[in-house]
Order: structure tokens, then sequence, then C-alpha cells
């Protein structure tokens, strides 16, 4: 058998095709570059302007507009609006409204460095009642120079967030108003840090940008225009063309020695406007002409490009596909899959292949051994579990038998035969179910009540509330009757006259099967004793009376988490009254289609037996 070729490294081939490809046109590229192409240049320098103004105007709007969102989100959260209303109730003082105010606010911007200052003013008050600055700016000097610039936004009825540029600074304006009937009840004025929005623009950028927001009348100058006059006359050119309101457009004006550039952008709160001024000499230092560069690369380009599309679709292309198409078989299920089409044309791709065709099947080794183990050892513990019987209880019932026997007529012990039977029929599964309707589980519980007040008459008082809705629902088999054996044992056993509640409902998530019963009040060694063995911990089980009880409610707890998850169980805790309260927890599976007929007939019967063994 011949020796199978092995495929040459990919590693040698790429850099065979990148000394081909880029090497030699790149070598032509730099022989040429002193050769200006004046059109395509100017082309290139004013499409990198533009994409450099959309970039600012697109990262600067990112920044106001969450910060509008932080100046929007106490509306939705409400803590203001219900804090006034508490304030117009007469459940707070002026000083505590205001306090409340001003924590929240300082909670929110103070310690956001987004921010400089922010300030509240009470509806219908000429004053900032609250206010707070992190960069040492004084209330005075605000409500001197700040507040008359932004008294006509106060004035208006509207919620919009409104942006405004004064003396330089960027504020966000917004009048506050009740969610439910639109009431106004105060203005939040606060300033944005100019120098964290348009931190992403490069320093050479931004020493030659003016930005303007709103009217234009008021600009951060950013480029210190008023120093120098050429761009100053400049600026006053281009801001003829800012309107206020329109969305992505370029103006250009020049002069001897600048290009003076104005984008402008609209928002819904807001509009922007970005001017940069380009020194000619800087932006157009590259003119050179490319013509024979061109066609030089051109030449070599044609017959390099066809060998490169080649070279990258039979050494890369097409065997990615075999693996995706390969994956996407495993995916869909067929384990074991292997990747067609034979050797892969290089040495990376042929062991990529030899390494995914081995953990295929490695895979369908899992799935069709250690899995179905997996599950069976599962199905094992479950039916182990369900097979224990309580033999104390079996001698302690057939002696109540027989002294009903001795002092009563055939009727009683005809009755306690049947309820026995029934007890005695469901604990041993005869059909080996996992599953079975809650009525089934009632059933058994009904007639293990007749039994136990057979034995302690008066003593014991049984009351039930249970949601018929969920009577058609599917439980784990013998969850009750361990939790109720429980109960009587340690609740009603105890003390002189006992009360057993049975209460079966659901919320959205969860069923929840409670049994609630009177007796003497637990300790806490008591306590934590049913909790270690809730949780499987052998050595709290007692070695004397009640040891069955003990490891009915460990047994109902851990088969209830192997069937439905960790989340769900059994929980047995203790109220004010000193009503013991078990409460097993399932998870509700609501139905989207009506029962059939057969189950609901089959439900109705098991109702009537019910119902018959307590006559």
């Amino acid at each position: 058998m011949n020796k199978q070729k092995q495929p040459k490294s990919l590693n040698k081939k790429i850099l065979f095709f990148m000394i081909l490809c880029w090497a030699i046109p790149m070598a032509v590229f730099f022989a040429f570059t002193t050769v200006s192409y004046h059109k395509g240049i100017i082309e290139k320098a004013e499409g990198l302007m533009e994409d450099e103004l959309v970039n600012v105007a697109s990262f600067a709007s990112i920044r106001i507009e969450d910060a509008i969102t932080l100046c929007q989100r106490p509306s939705y959260e409400k803590t203001w609006e219900n804090a006034w209303k508490n304030y117009e109730a007469g459940n707070l003082t002026e000083t505590e409204y205001l306090q409340e105010i001003n924590t929240s606010l300082k909670g929110k911007f103070y310690l956001d460095e987004r921010f400089n200052m922010s300030t509240f003013y009470r509806y219908g008050s000429e004053k900032a009642e609250c206010f707070s600055s992190r960069t040492g700016v004084s209330y005075n000097s605000y409500v001197a120079d700040i507040q008359p610039k932004l008294l006509d936004i106060m004035e208006l009825d509207s919620s919009y967030a409104y942006v405004r540029v004064v003396n330089g600074r960027i504020f966000i304006v917004r009048n506050l108003y009740t969610t439910t009937d639109y009431e106004r009840y105060g203005t939040l004025v606060v300033e944005l840090n100019k120098y964290k929005v348009f931190q992403d623009v490069p320093a050479d950028l931004k020493n030659n940008m003016v930005i303007c927001i709103g009217s234009g009348k008021d600009v951060l100058d950013f480029a210190r225009v008023s120093e120098d006059e050429g761009k100053s006359a400049l600026l006053e050119r281009i801001l003829e063309n800012y309107d206020g309101f329109s969305n992505r457009k370029l103006n250009r004006i020049e002069d001897r020695a600048y290009n003076g550039y104005l984008y402008q952008e609209r928002h819904d709160n807001y509009h922007i406007g970005v001017v940069v001024f380009a020194k000619k000499s800087e932006m157009y230092s590259s003119l050179y002409e490319f013509y024979t560069i061109v066609a030089v690369m051109m030449f070599l380009f044609i017959p390099l490009f066809a060998y490169g599309v080649y070279f990258l679709r039979m050494h890369i292309q097409i065997p990615v596909e075999r693996m995706m198409q390969a994956s996407k078989k495993m995916e869909a299920g067929e384990m074991g899959i292997e990747v067609e089409g034979g050797p892969m044309p290089n040495l990376e791709f042929q062991y990529m292949k030899e390494s995914f065709d081995s953990m295929s099947a490695q895979v369908k080794y899992l799935f069709d051994y250690v899995y179905d183990e997996k599950l069976a050892r599962k199905d094992a513990q479950i039916q182990a579990l369900q097979a224990q019987i309580n033999p104390h209880f079996l001698n302690n019932t057939l002696e109540m038998m027989n002294w009903q026997a001795r002092m009563s007529g055939d009727v009683v012990v005809s009755k306690m035969i049947e309820s026995l039977g029934t007890v005695l029929d469901y604990r041993m599964n005869r059909a080996n179910v996992k599953e079975i309707h809650l009525a089934e589980e009632l059933q058994c519980i009904d007639a293990y009540f007749y039994i136990m007040s057979m034995r302690f008459g008066q003593r014991l008082s049984i009351e039930r509330e249970i949601d018929d809705e969920l009577l058609y629902i599917m439980v784990p088999p013998l969850i009750l009757q361990p939790i109720v054996e429980n109960a009587i044992v340690h609740g009603v056993e105890t003390v002189k006259n006992g009360v057993i509640r049975l209460k079966i409902y659901h919320d959205e998530d969860y069923v929840y099967l409670q049994v609630r019963n009177t007796g003497k009040k637990m300790t806490e060694e008591a306590k934590a004793r049913i909790s270690a063995i809730l949780e499987g911990d052998e050595t709290q089980l007692p070695k004397d009376t009640g040891r069955h009880t003990s490891i009915g409610i460990q047994n109902v707890n851990r088969r209830i988490r192997l069937v439905y998850g960790e989340e769900y169980g059994l929980t047995i805790v203790q109220n004010e009254k000193q009503e013991t309260i078990s409460t097993i927890t399932l998870p509700y599976r609501e139905e989207q289609e009506e029962k059939s007929l057969k189950e609901r007939n089959a439900v109705e019967s098991e109702l009537k037996n019910m119902a018959r063994l307590n006559k």
C-alpha cells in the first residue's frame, strides 16, 4: 500500500502568498509615491474630514443622550414624584422633602464624573433649592450668570429635555411632571462635563474645533478662535450656515490659509453642529500623482488576484466549508459524523479534520453509553426510594383492626379493611408508575385519615382546602402520606386534641402541597435536626420512636429533588401559633389542552371512591 503524501504546511503557503501579492506591489507603490494625484487625494482628505466630523458628533451625541436618559430616569422611577406627593399630603416636611431630593441628586449626578453640577427647582420657586457642584462653582455664580439664560426653558409647559450652551458650558434642563395626571412639580438642571463628552476627540482635532448646540448663539470654543483673527473671521462666515434644524449636512468654506467645515446633526431634544478648521498646507501635504503606479499595480494585480482567489478557495474556503458542513450535521443530531471529501489540502486542516472525527466519535460514545447509564442510575435511585414500606404503620393498623373486630360490628371492620387495602395497594405501586394524578394521591390520604380517625376519635380534626383545578396534575406517588403521618406522630399524639389542615394551591410558577398540624413548640435543636434530616444527614435520624417518619420525609424530599431538581422539595417550619407547616413545592406546568374525557372520567371515579370512604 502506497504511503499517502503529506500535505504541505499552510504557514509556508501563506508566507509565499504574502511575498507574491503584497511585497512586490508595495515596493512598486513606494517607488512611485512622489507622483501626486491631485483629485483623488483631495477627495480622500475631504472624506476623512467628514468621517471625523461625523464621529465627533456621534460620540458626543451618545454621551449627551445617555445624560438625557439619566435626567429622565427620576420620572420613570417615581422616587421624586412620590416624595413630592408625600410632601403635598403633609407626610413630609419641606426640609425632609428637599433633603430626599438632594440626596437623590448627589447619588445620581454628584458622584458621576460626566456631570459638573446639578440643581433642582421646586415648581413655583424662583430659586434653586437643591444645588451641588463638583467643580467648585458657587451657587451665587450660577444664579447670576447661568440661571437667567435658562429661565425661558423653565417657563415652558413641556417635559422634553433641552440642551443649551451657556458661557461655554453645556446644560440640560428638564421640567418634571407626574406620570399619572401630568402635574408639574419641579425642574431639573444639570451641567455636563464637556471634556468627558468630547473625550474621544484626538487632541490635534479638538484644538481646531468649535461646537454649537441649539441656536448657535453660544459655542464651546476648544480652538480659541478669538486668539486667531483668521479663524475668527472664517467662523463668522461658516456659522451663517448653521440653521439649527438640518440633519447630517456638511458645509465647507475656505480662505487662503484654512478650510472651515461645519457638520450639523439633528436629535429629538437638541441640534448639534461641529466646526473644524484645517490648514491647507497640512491637509494637502500628500498630493501626488498616482497614474503610473495605478497602471503598474493593475498590471501586476490581475494575475496575482486570480491566483489569490484560487489559493484561498482551495486551501482555506473549501476546507472550512467541509468542516462547517460536518459541524452542522453534528449539531442536527448526527453523532459520529466524519468530515467528508477525503484528505485536506494542507497539514493544519488535515489535523483539524482528524481531531473533529475523533471528537465526534467520542461524543457519540458518551451519548450512547454514559448518558443512558446515568439516566438508568437515576431511575434506579427513584425506584429504590419509592419501595420503602413502613412496617411500624402496618403493625399499628392491624392492631387497631383487631381491636375494632372485637369491640364493634362488621361494618366498621369492613370500612377499615377497605381503607387499609387502599393504602397498601397504593404504597406497593404495582404499576411501577413514576407519576400519578393528584386525585389518586388524595384518595390514599383520605383512606389514611379514615384509619387515623378510628384510632384517635375526637382527638383528631381534619380540614381540607384543595384547588379542584389541581386534581388533574401529575405528581410522584406517595409524597403526601409520609408528611401526614409525620404530622400525626409528632403533632397530634403529643397533645390532647389535634388539628390537621391539608391545603393544596398554586401560583404562576409553583404548586404547593401544604400540611399544617398543631402540636408542641419545637426546640431549636429539633429544628436543626429536621433541617439535617431533609438534607440527608443519616446521623440525625432518631434511633427510637419516630425513625420511620423521619426516613419518610427524607425520602420525599430526595425523590422530589431527583425528579424535578434542587430548587424543589420539602420544607418544615413552625409559626408563632405553634403550627408545624410542611410544604411540598412542585413546578406548576399549565396544560395547553383540555384533558381527555377518559382521564376526567377516571378522576371523577376516584373522587367518588374517596367520598364513599368518608361516609
